[in-house]
């Protein structure tokens, strides 16, 4: 019952405190601006998606093969350098499948054959981010045979992050003073704070080469840049 009673105390107490902002908003002359700030940034961490798929009679054999050959995927990787905690398994399935061949002229179909697919998925985090075009391509050299992408992330945001919230709250009071000196008024306390939380990680005009891989196999990588943005609401009251 007291637990109860709190909720609701504590439920009114907010409802009020919103209520008293609306008040006062609506009882003086308020201005409300929306500040931004941005920063491109060179993303640090890449995100391979890749995957071991082998076709055999027999779900047995199929499973086997797969799992050797997983195996020796990660066993590049730790010769690479690749700690086992930036290694995740995605999915391992194993499913009943069919390939069929038609002919090229007529279209019929000749053989139809019965096997078992096995396929292992897995996502790897590659840092430095130089070394994901060298990495990705042993992969391949040791028997990954399917790629569902890569991409591409800042690490540690918050720093920049807590940088850019400060910069949008400047933003706002700037073009707030602009504003109200333009309608002949001045700033006067603040009625509101609202911050517009997102994270615009949008690619911009920037690349980075990867590195050749061993045995001569280059995939080249273009990383991009990342947008790390804030916006933040301020309402204030206005006075002559």
């Amino acid at each position: 019952m007291i637990r109860s009673l709190f909720a609701l105390s504590f439920s009114l107490a907010l409802f009020s405190a919103a209520a008293h902002a609306d008040t006062l908003k609506d009882g003086v002359p308020n201005l409300s601006v929306i500040g931004e700030a941005y920063e491109d940034v060179a993303p640090d961490v890449a995100i391979l998606r890749f995957g071991v798929v082998t076709e055999r009679p027999s779900a047995a054999d199929a499973a086997t093969e797969n799992a050797r050959a997983v195996e020796a995927v990660l066993a590049e990787l730790k010769a690479l350098g690749v700690p086992d905690v930036e290694v995740e398994t995605l999915g391992v399935t194993l499913a009943p499948a069919t390939t069929e061949e038609r002919d090229p002229k007529t279209g019929k179909l000749k053989t139809a054959q019965k096997l078992f697919r096995a396929r292992n998925d897995l996502q790897l985090r590659v840092t430095p981010i130089g070394k994901a075009g060298e990495i990705a391509g042993s992969l391949i050299d040791k028997g990954v045979n399917s790629f569902e992408g890569v991409d591409f992330v800042v690490a540690h945001p918050e720093q920049k992050l807590d940088a850019l919230r400060r910069e949008a709250v400047k933003d706002a009071e700037r073009q707030a003073k602009i504003y109200a000196d333009a309608a002949g008024m001045r700033l006067s306390r603040v009625l509101e704070i609202r911050p517009i939380e997102e994270s615009d990680m949008r690619p911009r005009a920037f690349a980075a080469k990867a590195a050749a891989a061993r045995g001569g196999m280059e995939i080249p990588l273009r990383p991009g840049l990342q947008r790390l943005s804030a916006r933040v609401n301020i309402i204030w009251g206005l006075a002559r």
